[in-house]
């Protein structure tokens, strides 16, 4: 049942209902933008939620600040949980294990939740219960939480199972409500996997459960574009991918070898633009190349690789002067994957 706070009865009745919607936040390092937030998740319009903020084992103020808020709010749709560090997924997973809600939400600890955004999308999946995953757009917000009018946007409102396979088309690990019989049927989060274990995940749901992806065009979650993003580990960033591709390729044996194939060299040009951005411009290059073998059409078939390929090409004072007109705009780049 969908309950707002329009509704006076609805802050009295949440303490004996079972939340729609459990919201999950996983924590660590984020004292600067913790509060902010879980204000975002706990002043949503749908009341019936509640929110799981798992603290990964911060070794800043993370777990004092959490803390105060929960004392300054009183509100008891609020759980906290603290935890030895065992990455993101696994923080993922304890909520996720915790959560009593038909729908499960991600919120990482330093994005921020439009107020409508539990509504808009809960509402989307009652109405359609072959829908297991929704997600919205986003707008990336500059380290100081300001609004940059800059967006991820996609341009698939129903991405396939291959479509998903070439190309994580969910953007950001804070966009998408999930059902919670997709984790019953396909499993959780590969604790394995330090970077693109949501794109496994989603992948895996797809292919295990018979549900849908469905994009709510509005803008509903801000995504964060922090300093540290560009301290990026190449090598790091692709041993997952390939972990990943990998997986999927022993795990869907009826999935094409050529889908895998993309996969492998969209990734590659993911890797390429962020080593431009992180200034390693002989990596950017040699990645490149690497995705034009794997997958030559890659220049006809996706948009933003013949721009790369141009940027690594470029002197370096008009690479310069490129990054800092993107510096200028707060948008440092392809942080994950655009559309």
């Amino acid at each position: 049942m969908i309950r707002t706070n329009n509704n006076e009865r609805d802050i009295d009745e949440k303490i004996n209902l079972l939340p729609l919607l459990s919201i999950v936040i996983p924590a660590y390092n984020v004292e600067k933008y913790i509060k902010e937030a879980i204000v975002s998740a706990l002043d949503q319009t749908l009341t019936n939620i509640e929110v799981i903020v798992v603290d990964d084992g911060s070794t800043d103020a993370t777990k004092e600040i959490i803390k105060f808020i929960d004392q300054e709010r009183k509100d008891i749709r609020l759980r906290i949980i603290h935890q030895d560090n065992r990455g993101l997924s696994g923080a993922r997973n304890t909520g996720i294990n915790l959560s009593r809600g038909k729908y499960i939400g991600f919120l990482d600890g330093d994005d921020v939740w439009h107020k409508d955004k539990a509504l808009i999308q809960c509402q989307s999946m009652e109405i359609d219960e072959t829908v297991g995953i929704t997600f919205s757009l986003s707008e990336y917000l500059t380290e100081d939480g300001e609004k940059t009018g800059q967006f991820l946007n996609c341009s698939n409102p129903r991405p396939s199972l291959h479509g998903m396979i070439k190309r994580n088309h969910i953007g950001n690990g804070s966009s998408p409500i999930v059902r919670s019989l997709c984790f019953r049927d396909a499993g959780k989060f590969d604790e394995g996997l330090r970077s693109c274990e949501d794109y496994e995940m989603w992948c895996r749901i797809i292919c295990s459960t018979g549900f849908t992806i469905k994009l709510i065009p509005e803008q509903l979650t801000y995504y964060r574009i922090r300093k540290s993003s560009l301290s990026f580990d190449v090598n790091n960033f692709l041993d997952n991918a390939y972990k990943a591709v990998t997986k999927m390729q022993q795990d869907m044996p009826h999935v094409p070898r050529k889908v895998f194939t993309r996969a492998i060299a969209e990734h590659r040009r993911i890797a390429a633009w962020k080593a431009i951005i992180s200034g390693k411009q002989v990596d950017a290059f040699n990645i490149f190349i690497l995705a034009f073998k794997e997958y030559p059409q890659i220049i006809i078939r996706d948009k933003k690789a013949l721009p790369t390929f141009i940027i690594t090409l470029m002197p370096i004072y008009v690479r310069k002067l490129f990054l800092t007109y993107f510096n200028k705009t707060q948008i440092k780049g392809e942080i994950n994957y655009s559309n």
